[in-house]
């Protein structure tokens, strides 16, 4: 699981969600998960989101997904 505390832009994250390769199980606050790759609801209400702080916390099921997020957050601190 990854917690992201800092989203600077939600638009891009969303779509770089989009893009993975597994699920991406969003853990919500009552303990249960949803896949916001399979629930558009789900991933329409996230890209509704402001930029900025935020408290998300996903587990991603391919491994390839979770070491491209890193790297993401890596450039976006730094663009």
């Amino acid at each position: 699981m990854i917690r992201f505390m800092y989203i600077p832009n939600m638009k891009k994250f969303a779509e770089a969600l989009e893009k993975c390769y597994g699920n991406v199980l969003l853990h919500l606050s009552d303990n249960t998960t949803c896949d916001l790759k399979s629930n558009s609801a789900a991933m329409q209400m996230l890209k509704m989101l402001p930029s900025g702080y935020t408290n998300l916390c996903l587990t991603f099921t391919d491994s390839r997904d979770s070491s491209a997020f890193i790297q993401y957050m890596v450039t976006a601190a730094h663009g």
